[in-house]
């Protein structure tokens, strides 16, 4: 519960049927805050504190609502009362709400809203999840190109009350073609006869309407906008996508990439609940598919330590098995964090796959000859004076550690980028993968290391 305080107040308010003092109440907090302890009511108490409220009041508060908790609202409500509500929600929240509801249910409420209300939701709620099209708003101010800066103030004031921000206008042609943008700071500092199309940004950032979500959201950041306008394939304005919206999406493509990380499946555009709100059959549902692929490259290990299984011979002294959960855990490690730093560069574009390969290889394979060198003398001082074994066998432990660390680091750089040259997420070839892969080719290493020191040196 996050109102402990205020919720009691507010749950007397209702149940004594104050319905002003309820108004009142939540009038002296704002929108997103009415939000949280609305929610935190059950569904009864939730469905008569958001009658009470006014149209628009109403609309903007449901908008901050968890979607499972909006669904649950309107599928309560009365068709006409639903109707009213997605008629004042922001264009994209409505849109990911009507997705969410019964089909019949929401062909219902459609009927009871204008033609043009319908329109905008059934386009919006085509377009794939995970594209631009699935997140953007239609709500949007637009100015002609040949009107004066005066006029098109004139224009924004009237627009302002029905728009979700007016900060930026788009220039469209006749053709509703994106030719320009201006500011509202731009259009106020400007001569008031000047016309837009002397004033505006020609051929500003943009974005298509197939493009990936993530991908919108980055453009976002990187040019520091306010909305990003989206088109069609011939350049016809058909939304934007606000910065609002480019930090949940960034956030939910992070949680996406984390559980991947961490070998869960997860789809931040088609995701419905938060993970750590899921039903125990759901996560193990998502989880079961990559535990099955990880135990399958577990059972490599094994394979490697029966079929290299005559090398301990040459070592009669050495309990082999005491030092495999050093070297495989080494090993694990410097791939984990290879890989996290190599999709870190590839969700950042500072890595390009197809120009950097060689580049990012050598430079990892280095990083890993340096950490070898750096741990091995560790290793070699653990074997030998911890845990008793002969300065042969401790240069075995030392040199394993240095091939391992190459390896395991060569492995970690290349997986995520030859994942992006096949057009796969890296965050699909997760730390438990790499670790997986890695455990088994450094039992090889291991073993290897420990037949040629013995042939060479010491037979």
């Amino acid at each position: 519960m996050r109102n402990a305080l205020l919720l009691p107040d507010l749950r007397e308010l209702i149940h004594d049927g104050q319905a002003e003092a309820v108004r009142e109440f939540l009038e002296e907090h704002p929108a997103v805050r009415q939000a949280e302890l609305i929610e935190d009511l059950d569904i009864a108490e939730s469905k008569a504190v958001v009658c009470l409220l006014e149209p628009k009041a109403r609309a903007e508060v449901v908008s901050y609502f968890d979607t499972d908790r909006q669904v649950e609202l309107v599928e309560s409500m009365a068709l006409d009362d639903a109707a009213a509500l997605l008629r004042d929600m922001p264009h994209d929240d409505r849109a990911h709400l009507v997705n969410r509801l019964d089909d019949d249910r929401t062909e219902l409420i459609l009927r009871r809203m204008a033609q043009a209300e319908r329109d905008d939701i059934r386009r919006l709620t085509e377009y794939e999840p995970g594209t631009a099209g699935s997140v953007m708003t239609t709500d949007y101010a637009t100015v002609p190109p040949f009107v004066s800066v005066r006029e098109a103030i004139d224009v924004l004031r009237r627009e302002a009350p029905e728009r979700e921000t007016i900060l930026t206008s788009y220039v469209i042609d006749h053709q509703r073609r994106l030719i320009g943008s201006i500011t509202l700071q731009g259009l106020i500092l400007a001569r008031p006869t000047a016309r837009v199309e002397d004033v505006m940004q020609e051929d500003p950032i943009r974005a298509q309407v197939d493009e990936d979500r993530e991908e919108v959201a980055r453009k976002i950041a990187q040019y520091d906008l306010i909305a990003l306008p989206i088109v069609d394939a011939s350049q016809m304005l058909v939304g934007i996508v606000t910065h609002d919206d480019a930090l949940d999406i960034l956030r939910e493509e992070q949680s996406e990439d984390l559980l991947r990380f961490g070998a869960v499946n997860y789809d931040a555009a088609e995701a419905e609940h938060d993970p750590a709100d899921e039903s125990i059959a759901s996560a193990v549902r998502r989880r079961f598919g990559w535990l099955l692929l990880l135990f399958g490259g577990g059972t490599l290990t094994g394979v490697v330590v029966q079929s290299f299984g005559g090398v301990t011979v040459k070592y009669p002294d050495i309990q082999f098995d005491a030092f495999i959960p050093l070297l495989i855990g080494t090993g694990g490690n410097a791939g984990s964090q290879t890989v996290g730093t190599v999709i870190r560069g590839l969700a950042l574009g500072d890595i390009d796959p197809k120009r950097d390969f060689l580049r990012i290889l050598a430079r990892e394979a280095m990083t890993g000859l340096s950490l070898g060198l750096a741990i091995g003398p560790f290793g070699f001082l653990f074997a030998w004076l911890i845990m008793g074994s002969s300065p042969s066998f401790a240069v075995v432990i030392g040199l394993a550690i240095l091939g391992i660390c190459v390896w395991a680091d060569s492995v970690g750089s290349m997986v995520p980028m030859l994942a992006r040259l096949a057009k796969i997420d890296p965050a699909v070839v997760s730390a438990p993968m790499i670790s997986t892969l890695v455990d088994a080719t450094g039992l090889m290493i291991f073993y290897t290391t420990a037949r040629v020191i013995h042939d060479v040196f010491i037979a």
